[in-house]
C-alpha cells in the first residue's frame, strides 16, 4: 500500500473533499482527489501525475483556496 506524502481533507455539514499526494505502486508521483456527500456512499475520484512534491504542495494550497470560497465554505479537517 502506498503511503501519502501529503493529505488534506475539507468538510461542510453535507459534503467532503480530500486530496492525497503519494507515490503509486509504479513509483510515479500522483495526486488523488476524492469528493462526495456525507449521506451517500457515492463519490468521485480523479488521479493525475504530478512532477514534484512542490507541485503537490502548491496543488493542495490551490484546492484550499477554492474550498474556502465555496458556499458554504469548507473547513479543513486535516
Amino acid at each position: 500500500m502506498a503511503h501519502a506524502l501529503m493529505h488534506a481533507r475539507w468538510e461542510t455539514a453535507e459534503r467532503w473533499y480530500e486530496v492525497e499526494v503519494l507515490y503509486d505502486l509504479l513509483g510515479d508521483l500522483v495526486s488523488t482527489r476524492r469528493w462526495g456527500a456525507k449521506k451517500s456512499d457515492k463519490y468521485g475520484k480523479r488521479t493525475v501525475l504530478i512532477s514534484s512534491e512542490e507541485e503537490g504542495r502548491q496543488f493542495i494550497e490551490k484546492i484550499e483556496k477554492i474550498r474556502l470560497r465555496s458556499t458554504p465554505p469548507y473547513c479543513r479537517v486535516y
